[in-house]
């Protein structure tokens, strides 16, 4: 049962499944701020979430976040023009991305050369999930053979400009992924004097540590997260030259009918949440006009 949402990997809380409307069509469960985000990208998404996947949803909220960021940073014709083509293939995706899977499974092995990781035979099978893992616009900048502590396992740790990923495929081929944003991450340590193999990140008030099995990874690794975990929190924040930009203004479409034997059984749930104090008053009336709408 899905307990985390699958974009920012915050845990759920029943105001984001109480409708059954955040999932996925992989499984995966969006909180509503997630879920708000990505359709201020794609308004489609109000009525049809189910028909997109996480990877697709990655590649609409992240390259709404490249333009915010050219559009605040960049004045000139020749990057306005680059970031009116991200949003063109923004929309686009989510019909070639089955036949853009093996140029961008070359794409991924480049990376890995590039960064000269010596990885075991043992991450292979991971090695092999990270043309489903990694968004379009993701770039490995780190990636290495490690055991996170947390859970006893051994697996594949990467870094990209946006998170780090702990991998693990086990022997019934489940794909176990831990996700650590940059922006959540209040601290990295790792003491080179001591030659040591251990990374240590500081999350929120709890701690992730990972026993790469190679010790210079584990300095590589760390020197390789640790501007973008820092400059993570600052990024489009608004100065005097650079003001904060404008959201932009979407018109709601009308929503979706649905039977009325569904909306009844769906306001039959919210009262009974209401009744064990699982939902506020505010919360039960915020979704009870909600489905009502729909009849």
């Amino acid at each position: 049962m899905n307990t985390s949402c699958a974009l920012c990997g915050i845990p759920l809380t029943p105001m984001d499944t109480v409708l059954g409307e955040n999932k996925l069509s992989d499984g995966g469960i969006l909180c509503n701020k997630c879920l708000n985000k990505a359709t201020a990208v794609n308004q489609d998404l109000v009525n049809g979430l189910i028909n997109y996947s996480l990877t697709e949803i990655r590649d609409l909220v992240w390259s709404e976040s490249i333009e915010e960021i050219e559009e605040v940073e960049e004045e000139s014709i020749v990057e306005t023009s680059v970031s009116r083509t991200t949003i063109t293939f923004s929309h686009s995706v989510r019909f070639s991305i089955d036949n853009a899977k093996p140029r961008r499974s070359e794409e991924i092995k480049d990376q890995i050369f590039d960064l000269d990781a010596k990885l075991s035979a043992s991450v292979n099978n991971e090695v092999d999930e990270l043309v489903n893992i990694l968004s379009t616009y993701e770039k490995l900048i780190a990636i290495a053979d490690a055991k996170y502590v947390h859970n006893k396992m051994n697996g594949l740790l990467l870094a990209t400009q946006h998170r780090v990923v702990f991998l693990n495929k086990g022997f019934f081929g489940n794909l176990y992924q831990n996700e650590f944003q940059y922006q959540d991450i209040n601290s990295i340590l790792h003491d080179p004097e001591e030659s040591s193999n251990q990374l240590k990140m500081f999350i929120n008030g709890s701690e992730a540590d990972f026993i790469f099995k190679n010790k210079n990874n584990a300095q590589l690794f760390c020197d390789a997260i640790k501007d973008y975990a820092n400059s993570s929190k600052n990024q489009l924040k608004p100065s005097a030259t650079h003001p904060e930009p404008k959201s932009p203004i979407f018109k709601p479409e009308p929503p979706q009918k649905e039977d009325p034997s569904t909306v009844f059984d769906k306001l039959e749930k919210l009262g009974r949440l209401k009744e064990s104090g699982i939902l506020t008053d505010e919360e039960f009336a915020e979704q009870k006009k909600k489905l009502l709408d729909k009849l």
